[in-house]
């Protein structure tokens, strides 16, 4: 019992600190006077890590015997339903193990976008696969039998296995207990930093671990996942989303742009928007050249974001906060800059978050 309780007030303490940075506010300064706000860019309102049943009977034995539990067409049709009845553009499917949603007949049909994928399914962590190239489903990229041993060689062998097929690889709810992905990122594309609401899932420990390799100078794509199964007793929530900037809401755009990192994580469709860019034009996922520059303009737009909290976080900590008053606030900032860095934005009430950027980055 006692090892129990150290054990919850070790997990407390880390889950007190996940969302704890040091002060860098010396390193902006707060500029007055009139300034262009800046106008939220086209996108598309995108699902990401949507599965169509419950079910570990196929992901934790792929075989011809339970291949009709690799995936259920009543489910994605529920889903499909569901997300366009929410005013969702796209959705990525990612069932465990099985890329068997992917050849339905009813994706061709669909009101929405529906955008391929899978979830490497292990118990060493699990990952997204989007977009790759499959002809059957028997081409899936599959991890090690469940009881095998999973090493760093089988996690590089499936990123670049996927890259060759021209897919992403996203890093799915990394820290959740049991299923820790681990240190490494072995070459991914992305990390889901904002999934379920649960203690479980443990997104204030995902942001903080995926911040902290964006300060070791790794580059990853942030992403919102809902890890929907229709079905379910818990995971039936249709939340958090992603607006991923995008000409059309066509897979091979959607993807582009996820790629690219023009994605803004938020809570639901209705969550209030963050609209972060350089004086320059540059938008997050883009890359600022310094070319000897030390200072540069940030421009923060945040539209219905009345009551809220907006922060800007970069390597050195947290940059900037501000409680918001209006329901469509701008604040201009000049920042000390170096190459190598980078700057985010994230909007909370309270603990609750309300939106993420993706970081601009400085060269």
């Amino acid at each position: 019992m006692r090892a129990l309780v150290l054990a919850t007030a070790l997990l407390l303490g880390q889950a007190a600190c996940a969302g704890r940075y040091p002060s860098a506010h010396d390193r902006v300064v707060e500029l007055t006077g009139p300034a262009e706000a800046p106008a939220p860019p086209r996108d598309c309102l995108v699902a990401n890590h949507v599965h169509t049943l419950v079910s570990d009977r196929y992901s934790h034995a792929p075989t011809a015997a339970n291949e009709s539990l690799a995936y259920d067409p009543a489910g994605l049709r529920a889903a499909i339903a569901a997300f366009h009845g929410d005013g969702v553009d796209a959705i990525v499917v990612t069932d465990h193990n099985s890329a068997h949603a992917d050849f339905d007949p009813a994706i061709a049909t669909a009101p929405l976008t529906v955008i391929p994928g899978m979830e490497w399914t292990t118990r060493r962590g699990h990952a997204l696969q989007m977009g790759l190239t499959l002809d059957k489903p028997a081409d899936a990229i599959m991890p090690p039998p469940w009881r095998a041993r999973v090493v760093a060689d089988d996690f590089r062998r499936m990123v670049a296995e996927t890259h060759r097929r021209g897919g992403l690889v996203i890093i799915a709810h990394p820290r959740v207990p049991f299923r820790t992905w681990p240190d490494d990122t072995f070459g991914a594309d992305g990390v889901e930093v904002w999934g379920l609401d649960s203690v479980v899932i443990r997104n204030r420990q995902a942001v903080r671990w995926w911040h902290d390799r964006l300060a070791r100078g790794e580059r990853l794509v942030a992403v919102a996942g809902t890890d929907l199964h229709p079905g379910a007793w818990l995971r039936h929530h249709r939340r958090p989303l992603n607006r991923v900037t995008a000409t059309t809401c066509g897979a091979a755009d959607v993807l582009a742009g996820l790629r690219a990192g023009h994605v803004l994580l938020l809570d639901d469709r209705d969550a209030p928007r963050v609209v972060l860019a350089v004086d320059d034009g540059a938008r997050p996922g883009d890359t600022v050249e310094l070319a000897g520059r030390t200072e540069l303009v940030l421009h923060l737009r945040v539209l219905a974001g009345a009551g809220a909290r907006l922060r800007l976080l970069g390597p050195a900590g947290e940059l900037f906060t501000r409680e918001l008053a209006g329901p469509d606030a701008t604040v201009r900032l000049r920042l000390r800059v170096r190459p190598g860095e980078f700057v985010r934005a994230e909007l909370h009430r309270g603990r609750k978050p309300l939106a993420l950027t993706n970081p601009v980055y400085f060269r």
